[in-house]
């Protein structure tokens, strides 16, 4: 993609004027492409004179009437205020994987910053002068939400971001909390708090799910449908801890068939006529299957 090199505030608000919106059917959208004009969803918007943000092209259903929308969900925003100029960042949502943002972020950070997205850990950082006695990397986990597809509408579940207030030197100083960095090491605390909740949750699957009869093999996207808004493959990596423990918490919880029948799935406790099995190890298997679903490993802040 290349580098375009927009440092600031004020040149983002340049950028914004210099450039002659898309012309003909969706010229009421306010479109001001980045780069060539074909390419229109990525673009820079103006939110109010001391806000702008740069639009990547997710979500480019949203068009200008949804901007509350794309401003949370933006890779970068450029806001003035009272006592300085900030720029914030954003990777991208829930698990998904997306090369096209990782490679904006790149091209329109400042040019003291640059994004990592080929660690050999699968962690995400900004990194300011990188290569360099001063580099420092600031880790930048995905966002997560709730997207609803049919109504165009986000649910902003946790806000992962890195912001930046911007020096009078050209440099930019860190202003907001470290982010949640997690470990491979199992959260010993939490896990021990949910043993029983998921002992409990298996034996009572192990009552209801044998009347679903071969359903629960037929209708396993429906019931992933339920916890993630995604097909069953997808489920346990997009599914938030949040939601996951509430489930376990709640026995009255309307999710928790939704979540019988994936563990089940997951685990293979089907029989070859595709109906419930339980099996000696199973109960174990949904153990490490929760643990991995709920990510129950310990967090540090980087």
């Amino acid at each position: 993609m290349g580098y375009y090199g927009l440092n600031s505030f004020d040149e983002v608000a340049k950028r914004y004027a210099d450039t002659k919106p898309i012309r003909g059917a969706r010229a009421s959208e306010d479109l001001r492409p980045l780069g060539q004009r074909r390419y229109w969803w990525s673009r820079v918007a103006k939110v109010n004179d001391n806000k702008y943000i740069l639009l990547d092209g997710h979500w480019a259903w949203s068009g200008n009437g949804k901007l509350p929308l794309q401003e949370m969900t933006c890779p970068i925003s450029w806001e003035r205020k009272e006592d300085g100029d900030y720029i914030t960042i954003r990777s991208h949502l829930n698990n998904g994987i997306s090369v096209s943002r990782y490679t904006f972020l790149d091209a329109y950070l400042p040019k003291s910053m640059s994004f990592d997205w080929y660690s050999e850990t699968g962690k995400h950082y900004v990194v300011q002068n990188r290569q360099t006695s001063n580099e420092v990397r600031h880790y930048l986990p995905k966002f997560k939400g709730n997207m609803d597809w049919a109504n165009q509408t986000f649910e902003m579940v946790r806000d992962s971001k890195v912001v930046f207030k911007a020096e009078s030197d050209g440099q930019f100083t860190r202003v907001n909390e470290l982010q949640p960095y997690q470990t491979r090491r199992i959260d010993k605390d939490l896990d021990t708090k949910y043993a029983g909740k998921v002992t409990e949750l298996w034996e009572w699957a192990q009552v209801v799910l044998p009347i679903l009869g071969q359903s629960i093999v037929r209708d396993r996207d429906e019931y992933a449908n339920k916890l993630t808004s995604a097909h069953y493959w997808y489920w346990s990596n997009q599914i938030h801890r949040e939601e996951l423990c509430a489930i376990l918490d709640n026995p009255e919880h309307e999710k928790r068939m939704a979540l019988a029948v994936c563990l089940a799935c997951d685990v293979g406790a089907i029989s070859n006529d595709q109906r419930f099995e339980h099996r000696a190890d199973t109960l174990y298997q949904v153990k490490q299957a929760i643990r991995k679903a709920g990510k129950f490993y310990q967090i540090e802040l980087r």
